[in-house]
C-alpha cells in the first residue's frame, strides 16, 4: 500500500508540472506561467500544430500589416518633403510646378488597410494560446508546489507543498 501511495503521488506531481498555461500580451507575445516570454522557437516547440498553424498565420499578419504601415507612412511623409523642396520661388523668379495629392491618398490608403489587418493578428495569436490552454487543461483541485524525499531515525518520508 505504501508503495502504491508513493507511486501515485510521484505520478500527480509530474502530471501537475507538466501542465502549463499561456497567456498573451499586447504585440502577440506569449508568456507561460512562470511568466517567462516565449520566442517563436519555444512556442513552436511547446504549442501543438493546430495552434502552431494559427500562431503562425497571426505572426505573417503581423509582419504585413507593419510593412503596410510603415509604406503608408512613408508614402505620406516622401510625398511631403517632395512638394516642401518643390514648392517656393525658382532661381528664375517663377512658383514651383504645381504637383497632384494622389500619393497622399494612396499613402493614407495604405495606413487604412493596415488596420484591420494588424486587429486581425492579435486575434489569431489569441484563439492560439486559448486552443493550447485547452489543450493542456489547469487543474486547480491539487496544485503540488514540491515533494521531498525525507529520511531520519524513524525512517522514510515525503514532505508535500501544497
Amino acid at each position: 500500500m505504501k508503495n502504491l501511495f508513493l507511486i501515485f503521488t510521484l505520478l500527480i506531481t509530474s502530471i501537475t508540472f507538466c501542465q502549463e498555461t499561456y497567456t498573451m500580451k499586447s504585440g502577440g507575445r506569449i508568456f507561460n506561467s512562470k511568466g517567462e516570454r516565449l520566442n517563436s522557437t519555444k512556442v513552436a516547440e511547446n504549442f501543438n500544430q493546430e495552434a502552431l498553424k494559427l500562431y503562425k498565420a497571426g505572426r505573417t499578419k503581423k509582419t504585413l500589416g507593419n510593412i503596410f504601415l510603415y509604406g503608408g507612412i512613408s508614402t505620406i511623409i516622401i510625398t511631403h518633403l517632395s512638394k516642401v523642396k518643390n514648392a517656393g520661388v525658382q532661381s528664375d523668379g517663377t512658383f514651383g510646378k504645381p504637383t497632384s495629392n494622389t500619393m497622399y491618398f494612396v499613402g493614407a490608403g495604405i495606413v487604412l488597410i493596415s488596420i484591420p489587418i494588424k486587429i486581425g493578428f492579435q486575434n489569431r495569436i489569441r484563439k492560439s494560446v486559448t486552443i493550447m490552454n485547452e489543450y493542456n487543461p489547469k487543474t486547480d483541485k491539487v496544485s503540488i508546489e514540491s515533494t521531498d524525499l525525507m529520511v531520519n531515525a524513524n525512517g522514510i518520508g515525503i514532505s508535500l507543498t501544497f
